[in-house]
């Protein structure tokens, strides 16, 4: 449940907020630097003015000279006092441009600006130049009301951002096109079109994707086939020594009924019996299993409870020399099905159940079209040694004959349920439930 709700991360939308934020911070950023760029550039540009007015004005000690809004003195006691106020002292560094500003804020204009330079003239003397800014004393312009610059930068940063991500969604929209068609393409593949030349997916890297998709489902398809021709032809080619088998089996034990057979002769003749037996059936499933899943499957009247009591007393011999108790609860029912399937998934089960309990009770229950199947106390000290078969196995019992029967059951849409408990595993099995 929990991983039916986890959120699936999306590339195309992780890629799109990633170059998003990359824009925003790279915007924001360039802006930062321009503005930057912008004020330096103002201050280069007045300390150069500066330079040239002390360069060309002579001034005494104690009479300072105005020109232009710049005060230039030969001493820092004759700047005016208001400069003298904002800079604790006076500028040492020559061409140092200092400065100073009342501000309300980062994004508004600074009101008051004061700046004061160190500059020496030719003859190598100081000269302090200073030029006050007032706000008073700026010319006020009537004019229509307006938003603040702060909000005609916010307006202008979206408005960037908003362009960069609508071009960055058309640039994700061509190259996820060619994308979503490899997915929808792949998704499509089976065994009728996987021979067929791949489409062009614009970019060499994803035809170059698709060949490798269609490469491997090439030699997965292969692979299938041949596992396929190979059990098909194994197993109809191992009928006829089976049969071959099995009656001379029925053969000899005639000839024997007319002498008297020792009991070691009696016990090796049903031995091989039984093993023709098991063999017939596992070849039967096996070529029930090579069947193409498309082919349609012939339905038969099958009276299951004749076919219950049928398998259940052909297989108790493998309860010899066990001490194990058979109840078999049968009901009058009769449908239609599968014949060969239902057949070789009953066997399969009841044989399980008869092989893995060495003592204890046996039920075999049928109700209709549900068969269930319980061996009490079959969990014992011997079942430890059985191979661990998967967890296929362990869904329904031990054994390929139990796998084999997993596919069948799959594959007809019957219901089927296993309840494994210490002591004691029941098998339920619905003949007639529809996918």
């Amino acid at each position: 449940m929990k991983s039916a709700m986890k959120i699936r991360p999306s590339l195309k939308l992780y890629f799109f907020i990633t170059m998003v934020l990359l824009g925003s911070v790279m915007t924001i950023g360039l802006s930062m630097l321009t503005v930057n760029y912008f004020i330096d550039g103002l201050d280069r540009g007045l300390n150069g003015v500066m330079r040239e007015l002390v360069m060309t004005t002579d001034v005494q000690d104690g009479h300072p000279a105005n020109f232009a809004d710049f005060q230039i003195a030969s001493r820092w006691q004759d700047t005016p006092v208001i400069i003298q106020q904002r800079f604790d002292s006076p500028p040492t560094e020559e061409n140092d441009l200092l400065k100073s500003k009342d501000q309300k804020s980062f994004f508004s204009l600074p009101t008051n600006l004061y700046f004061i330079a160190m500059i020496r003239n030719q003859a190598g003397e100081p000269r302090y130049i200073s030029k006050i800014m007032l706000d008073k004393f700026t010319p006020q312009h009537k004019a229509k009301p307006h938003l603040s610059r702060f909000y005609w930068i916010i307006i202008t940063a979206v408005l960037v951002i908003t362009m960069f991500a609508c071009l960055l969604i058309i640039l994700m929209r061509k190259v996820a096109k060619p994308v979503e068609s490899l997915r929808d393409w792949a998704k499509a593949l089976n065994h009728e079109n996987v021979q067929l030349p791949p489409p062009d997916f614009t970019y060499n890297e994803l035809n170059t994707l698709a060949t490798i998709i269609q490469s491997s489902l090439n030699s997965v398809n292969g692979s299938l086939a041949r596992e396929k021709n190979f059990l098909s032809y194994a197993s109809h080619e191992l009928r006829t020594p089976i049969s071959v088998i099995r009656s001379n089996v029925d053969l000899l034990r005639r000839l024997c009924g007319q002498t008297k057979m020792t009991e070691k002769q009696q016990i090796t003749l049903a031995r091989i019996e039984r093993a023709g037996l098991t063999m017939s059936d596992l070849t039967d499933t096996l070529l029930w299993l090579s069947h193409n899943d498309e082919q349609p499957v012939p339905m038969e009247r099958v009276q299951l409870d004749e076919k219950v009591q049928q398998l259940s007393s052909e297989l108790v011999y493998l309860l010899n020399s066990k001490e194990v108790e058979v109840n078999v609860q049968v009901d009058n029912f009769a449908f239609n099905t599968a014949r060969t399937a239902c057949h070789i998934v009953l066997s399969n089960l009841i044989r399980n159940a008869y092989q893995h309990t060495q003592q204890g009770l046996v039920d075999v229950i049928q109700k209709g079209s549900c068969v269930t199947i319980i061996n009490t106390a079959a969990q014992d000290e011997n079942t430890e040694n059985i191979p661990n078969l998967g967890k296929s196995t362990h869904s329904l019992g031990y054994g390929l004959g139990l796998q084999l029967s997993e596919k069948i059951i799959h594959r007809h849409g019957w219901q089927y349920e296993v309840i494994d408990q210490p002591g004691c595993y029941q098998v339920k099995v619905d003949f007639q439930a529809a996918k």
